[in-house]
């Protein structure tokens, strides 16, 4: 059953359990009122029109609050008269609910117990479904797990990928000579004999992978540094070979790694800034390029788990310093 009623100079179909926004009337939240401006009362396929309203329908109603819509501007001005207005409006409304319909003795409320019922199998349907969903994730789940166990494969099979996933005799020395690391130690911080300060990379082997290229006057400095070296090496996702020129002297590369081969015939690695200079050097030499080359993804990953750093203790041994001469009479 529904019905068409009048409030406010607007017309509204309503129903048992319709919420809607009227014009503002005098009442309090909570409270029950009555309209009795029906139009039209419909029920099924009877329908009653009113002239212009039905006689004994009524329509009982809840007020659940107010509210108010959205602003208006009004703007007005005289062209030539520096006459400026701008006014804002919000309409306030009274919010209802529908409560029942009554007309000839009949009650919309007394088809609410069949909504409730129909609700009701509604929700024990959902959550039949729901009940049944997480029962077959459970199963998928047991089945990733048993699909994932290793299972036993041929003799033959299993020497076949073993002999398909050996490594190459170059793939084997790279893996060799590249500093072991499985959590990162971090950047640390050191003062060598020269009175300098120098900064280093080093694995959770407690092997250096990376070093500074020049050392600072001030503690400050070198770890103003650490911040560009991290930047540098996240931006630096390819590396590029050094180039010679004709007269034998070395080209000065662009930002990122570069790979060379030292006076020794050992490889190593640098990284230069935006402005070519050197930020950070390969703190060992390699055998082969590719060797080199996987040493530099070894630096980018202990680069990037590197949060903060540490001092070094003063009895720790420095790669790069300089030996410390005697003291002598001439000193004192």
């Amino acid at each position: 059953m529904y019905a068409v009623i009048e409030t406010g100079g607007k017309q509204y179909r309503v129903e048992v359990g319709t919420e809607l926004e009227v014009e503002l009337l005098d009442v309090e939240p909570g409270q029950s009122i009555t309209l009795e401006r029906v139009l039209l009362v419909a029920d099924g396929a009877e329908a009653t029109v009113g002239t212009p309203v039905v006689d004994g329908a009524a329509v009982e109603a809840e007020v659940v609050g107010g509210s108010r819509g959205d602003k208006v501007i009004a703007f007005k001005y005289r062209p030539k008269a520096r006459r400026r207005v701008k006014k804002g409006h919000r309409q306030d409304y009274t919010v209802l609910r529908i409560a029942d319909i009554r007309f000839g003795g009949k009650s919309a409320a007394a088809s609410a117990p069949k909504k409730d019922a129909k609700a009701a199998d509604r929700k024990a349907l959902e959550e039949a479904a729901a009940k049944q969903a997480a029962e077959d994730a459970a199963l998928a789940a047991k089945l990733n797990v048993v699909a994932e166990a290793p299972a036993d494969k041929p003799a033959k099979k299993a020497k076949a990928k073993a002999a398909d996933e050996a490594p190459t005799a170059d793939e084997a020395t790279a893996a060799d000579e590249a500093p072991a690391e499985t959590k990162t130690k971090g950047f640390e911080i050191f003062e060598d004999a020269s009175g300098e300060w120098r900064w280093r990379l080093v694995a959770s082997n407690g092997e250096p992978v990376a070093m500074s290229e020049q050392g600072f006057s001030t503690k400050a400095g070198v770890v103003k540094t650490l911040d560009v070296v991290r930047r540098n090496v996240a931006e630096a996702a390819d590396h590029a070979e050094a180039q010679v020129a004709e007269d034998g002297s070395e080209v000065k590369g662009g930002k990122g790694f570069e790979i060379y081969e030292d006076a020794s015939g050992g490889w190593r690695w640098r990284l230069r800034a935006a402005n070519g200079e050197l930020v950070a050097i390969s703190e060992q030499g390699f055998s082969s390029k590719s060797g080199v080359v996987k040493g530099l993804d070894v630096v980018r990953r202990n680069a990037a788990a590197a949060e903060g750093h540490t001092e070094a203790d003063a009895s720790e041994s420095t790669t790069d310093a300089a030996p410390k001469r005697a003291r002598t009479k001439k000193d004192s």
